[in-house]
């Protein structure tokens, strides 16, 4: 069973860093990695970072729309798309303005069989969480469903700010995810 890791985070929260992080931690540990990248106009562009440390038919790229709605078809065709293989695991980076909790309804339905339901991992950028105005909803709905939220962008925060955003995190996730600091 192939197992498929969902990542979710506001814009600039740091989700390809830490996307670039896991997948050479992967592959150090032999894994064989696929990555499936959504972005509205930049999806090929991000995906081309990749293409150091991958081959070409582990790199999708996902554009023009949203996985999480419009978009949600072509993700699960991507995704029932990679060859089953030895050690795999799939990667999926949403774009930031993505409905995380509609995702994790959707991509668990209809993927084949010998993927593991989606386990979602969450970046939140600590500096700006909640200073959003219009969006802070929807940065509050990427957390809700995760497994493990990434605390990002701490360096230039104060001990205080981090507890705040900490605790707002688990008060929004009643699962009690993990939280780790970048």
């Amino acid at each position: 069973m192939e197992p498929i890791i969902v990542i979710v985070g506001f814009l600039g929260a740091g989700k390809t860093t830490l996307l670039k992080k896991l997948i050479r931690n992967y592959l150090e540990d032999g894994w064989n990695p696929c990555m499936i990248l959504n972005d509205y106009e930049n999806a090929h562009f991000d995906a081309q970072q990749f293409l150091e440390f991958l081959e070409p038919q582990q790199v999708q790229a996902l554009h023009g729309s949203c996985i999480c709605c419009s978009g949600v078809f072509d993700l699960r065709n991507q995704i029932n798309s990679i060859q089953p293989r030895e050690h795999g695991v799939t990667f999926v980076e949403a774009n930031g303005t993505t409905d995380a909790v509609q995702l994790m309804e959707f991509i668990g339905v209809g993927v084949r069989e010998d993927f593991l339901p989606p386990v979602q991992i969450s970046v939140v950028d600590v500096k700006n969480w909640q200073k959003r105005s219009f969006y802070n909803e929807l940065e509050a709905n990427q957390v809700q469903v995760s497994s493990l939220i990434v605390l990002n962008h701490i360096e230039a925060v104060s001990a205080k700010r981090i507890q705040e955003v900490s605790s707002d995190l688990l008060e929004l996730n009643q699962m009690r995810p993990m939280l780790c600091q970048k």
